[in-house]
């Protein structure tokens, strides 16, 4: 991969992105390479699946790889995971780490990919790439609407705890959080990372029509017919061919529209305090913590004010 900078689009791509987005590619011919050997499904998503359709690669703005499976087959890439991805690379879920989302991300070790959200957060934060899987959806409405909400719930609680386990300061004045921190506590992290795991798939062998992503929100963007998914085809993605779902046009459509028109947007996950392909995350963390201190003692203050 050219590491020079270079212009598409009219979109400056500095030099120190092109190395990032090179261990990315690492991270994902890894990724591909594992996957293959395994004969597992896997298609590009959002971003990625944009970018392989209309520009052959990353989208100039782009800082980031996403991926999906099907939750069969994510499961099992979780199963072999520990033999399949040892040092430089960091196979990073709810069950190998405090790191409350409901996708897997692949980090390498020896990087920094700090997001602004994440600076007091305790996981690893590498560079990464970003794996989904796609969970089907009750087919009835009333079944959805509740399935929707405990989903949301559940989440809400393990983010909760990884944001403050650590902190005193911030939760001795909300009986709400408290209560949640002594139960997530009590029961185990990991476990209850299980059992939120456990529900969000519950439906993944049954006979519906739609799935989504697992970080969905409920948005109506991200649900898609489990048809789209029927048939693979490969695409140039800067220097090598990915796996896309054959129906790639309605699954772009749906998500956004006229995506063939090109359009500058901000990422989905809020920006980067830090992000280099040449220091680990373990030196630069505690360098953003000093700098942004002052920033979140302030914002627990206003917390406790408003309690």
């Amino acid at each position: 991969m050219n590491l020079e900078k270079e212009t598409r689009r009219g979109y400056e791509i500095s030099a120190e992105m092109k190395k990032v987005w090179a261990v990315e590619m690492e991270l994902l011919k890894k990724l591909l390479e594992v996957c293959e050997r395994n004969n597992l499904k896997i298609w590009a998503e959002g971003g990625t699946l944009l970018g392989a359709v209309r520009e052959k690669g990353y989208i100039p703005w782009d800082d980031d790889i996403d991926m999906a499976m099907p939750r069969e087959d994510y499961d099992k890439l979780r199963s072999i995971a520990n033999k399949e991805f040892q040092a430089p690379y960091f196979f990073q879920c709810g069950y190998t780490d405090l790191y409350p989302h409901g996708q897997t991300k692949i980090r390498k070790n020896g990087t920094s990919a700090i997001l602004k959200g994440d600076i007091f957060q305790k996981f690893h934060q590498g560079i990464f790439i970003d794996i989904f899987p796609l969970d089907s959806l009750p087919n009835d409405m009333s079944i959805y609407k509740d399935y929707k909400k405990t989903r949301g719930q559940m989440k809400k609680k393990l983010e909760l705890y990884c944001k403050h386990y650590y902190s005193f300061s911030d939760w001795k004045h909300n009986i709400n959080t408290l209560k949640v921190l002594l139960f997530i506590k009590k029961i185990g992290f990991n476990k209850y990372f299980r059992q939120y795991d456990e529900f969000v798939k519950s439906y993944s062998k049954e006979d519906c029509d739609r799935v989504s992503i697992i970080s969905w929100n409920g948005e109506e963007k991200y649900i898609r017919l489990k048809k789209w998914y029927s048939e693979t085809t490969f695409l140039p993605f800067e220097d090598i061919m990915i796996p896309v779902p054959t129906n790639y046009h309605d699954i772009l459509f749906k998500q956004y529209g006229d995506y063939l028109t090109p359009s500058i947007e901000p990422n989905q996950h809020g920006g980067f305090a830090a992000l280099d392909p040449n220091n680990d995350y373990k030196a630069v963390l505690p360098l953003l913590k000093k700098e942004h201190r002052w920033d979140w003692l302030k914002a627990r203050w206003k917390n406790l004010k408003a309690h």
